[in-house]
């Protein structure tokens, strides 16, 4: 009997263990297009996360963009937004944005954010975050050569858009330029098919 009870507790225990929700890692850096993306903000960890926006319906939390001439060539803005919407006390986010990819896979150099996105994004690539620091909103830019955006996979063939890569940067919170921020570790691995379904 004393032999048989150590057993059924460590064997109780490893089940417990197996209910546990898994925590919140970093994806690993894929090109199969997984639909994941993570960095480390600070040394925080943000993934994607949805929420609800209670009139529209989901707030995804992996996003992509890109401009009207962007296709066939990708001679416009392409730019990747990864936010936690689960709720506003989290809620921080980074968006990523690259002028134009015509140069294809390889390293983007991060330059001065002018704070817009889309049609009205910058004239160089940048990054911009968004953090919630003690319930205050904080916007950060990125300046010049503050960063490197690796495209390790960009295919568009047949209506289909996969994306990969890789990032990180230093950002300057955008009113008071001495508080910088670290992004380290980001990845991203995108099929334009299968996201947010």
């Amino acid at each position: 009997m004393k032999k048989i009870l150590p057993f059924f507790l460590a064997l109780l225990a490893l089940s417990c263990s197996n209910d546990d929700p898994p925590k919140d890692s970093l994806p690993k850096a894929t090109t199969i297009g997984a639909n994941t993306a993570g960095c480390y903000i600070d040394g925080k960890l943000l993934v994607p996360k949805d929420g609800n926006t209670g009139f529209t319906g989901t707030a995804y939390g992996l996003r992509y963009y890109y401009g009207n001439y962007f296709w066939p060539n990708k001679e416009d803005y392409w730019q990747l937004h990864i936010s936690n919407n689960e709720s506003e006390d989290n809620e921080f986010g980074i968006v990523l944005y690259i002028r134009n990819m015509q140069n294809g896979n390889g390293d983007y150099i991060v330059g001065q954010s002018n704070g817009d996105f889309f049609d009205n994004g910058s004239n160089n690539n940048q990054v911009i975050a968004g953090i919630n620091k003690n319930g205050v909103n904080k916007t950060y830019y990125s300046s010049d050569e503050s960063g490197i955006i690796t495209i390790t996979r960009s295919d568009l063939a047949y209506g289909i858009s996969m994306y990969s890569g890789t990032f990180h940067a230093t950002l300057y919170y955008k009113d008071d330029p001495s508080e910088i921020i670290e992004i380290t570790d980001g990845r991203f691995d995108i099929n334009s098919l299968t996201l947010n379904q």
